[in-house]
């Protein structure tokens, strides 16, 4: 289940408090990448001996081939007091203390104490976690145009990697001030607040955070098997079902490819459609972009009709005039926007909608104005 080899750490490529980038040479005297955690074992320094899980190197899954540090050969682990009572990692050699939002003597807890509603505050729902970047650059586009700035907040759910360290455009939105705040919810921690749940997660985005536009998704990483049930992502099905128990507004970004080597993947993918069929049990707005070629229209008509589509204009050039501004490579799947524009415009048009919803609120609109605005009827 696990493959264990000793490693030697040789040089460290890059660090924040909460992540170290390292590469490594493995006992077959070959190099390789490597991350570390600081907070489970302390900080590594080039001469260290350290146990590396390689797995999922050996056996060729999507983990950027990198290795990953689970203990020292030759010194003593690092301790560090508890912050707080709730353990994520549960139960695993790694089980770590953090405190949350919800718990007692945390600076966020009253805000959410008696808090049970959003208010029907919508919350931007997203599958993969590479969907991040494009709506916080759509986002900040809008931003520039109409002269306002939201605050934004990423919930990262504990469907993909645990620790928030691990993200790299996370690390890079908030170094370019396009991320406000970041909650990190059930087993994933790392995140400037830590939740128990999503159901307090977007509950402290919202009230203690105050977010303004909230974007929910794994964080890097997505199991499939190619069953109808098989993947990680049923967790954005769920996640309709939570905002809407808040009494807030989902908005579900579907997941629609033009390219893609895996016929389940074309066009609308298999895992939105069973979300919205099978999962996602409260009605949800999906945001479709316009034009979609007749094809797909077939494909979107099968979207059970207790959910709402809008159709948003965006062109793969308007697309690409938005995510241009993001300065770091952006791809998906393997993907840039000029090798799969349809999956980039669909993620803007969920950005721009939740953004028209957001404007709604804030300008004292009526709830039926968005409906008319896009021709749609409630």
């Amino acid at each position: 289940m696990i493959v264990w080899e000793k490693g030697e750490v040789l040089r460290i490529r890059e660090e924040t408090e909460a992540v170290q980038r390292m590469v490594v040479r493995t006992e077959a005297g070959e190099e390789a990448f490597a991350v570390h955690y600081p907070l489970l074992l302390g900080r590594a320094e080039p001469g260290d001996g350290v146990w590396l899980n390689t797995t999922a190197v050996e056996m060729g899954l999507g983990t950027g081939g990198e290795h990953f540090v689970a203990g020292w050969i030759s010194k003593r682990p690092q301790s560090f007091a508890p912050v707080g009572h709730i353990m994520k990692m549960r139960y695993t050699p790694w089980q770590i203390a953090v405190s949350t939002g919800e718990e007692e003597g945390n600076p966020h807890r009253e805000a959410v104490a008696d808090r049970d509603t959003l208010g029907g505050w919508p919350i931007l729902l997203g599958e993969l976690h590479s969907m991040l970047p494009i709506v916080a650059a759509v986002w900040r586009h809008q931003g520039l145009i109409h002269r306002k700035r939201p605050r934004v907040v990423y919930v990262m759910t504990d469907g993909g990697a645990l620790p928030f360290a691990l993200s790299q455009h996370g690390k890079h939105l908030q170094e370019l001030g396009w991320l406000d705040a970041t909650v990190t919810a059930g087993h994933a921690f790392g995140g400037e607040v830590e939740a128990v749940n999503l159901h307090s997660a977007l509950l402290l985005a919202r009230h203690a955070l105050k977010g303004d536009l909230v974007f929910v998704s794994m964080g890097p990483g997505i199991v499939g098997t190619g069953t109808p049930f098989g993947f990680s992502g049923v967790e954005q099905g769920e996640a309709v079902n939570t905002v809407a128990a808040l009494k807030g507004v989902p908005v579900f970004i579907p997941r629609i490819q033009g390219v893609d080597g895996r016929e389940r993947h074309r066009g609308v993918s298999h895992h939105t459609l069973t979300n919205l069929e099978r999962v996602a049990l409260a009605p949800a707005e999906v945001p479709l972009p316009d034009p979609l070629e007749p094809e797909l229209s077939l494909q979107v008509e099968t979207i059970p009709r207790r959910h709402r589509t809008f159709s948003i204009a965006v062109t793969e050039v308007e697309a690409e005039v938005i995510l241009r501004t993001y300065p770091f490579p952006l791809r998906s799947m393997g993907r840039g926007v000029s090798e799969d524009p349809l999956f980039f415009r669909t993620v803007c048009a969920g950005a721009l909608h939740t953004w028209k919803r957001w404007t709604q609120i804030v300008e004292g609109r009526s709830s039926l104005s968005i409906h008319r605005e896009y021709g749609h009827k409630p």
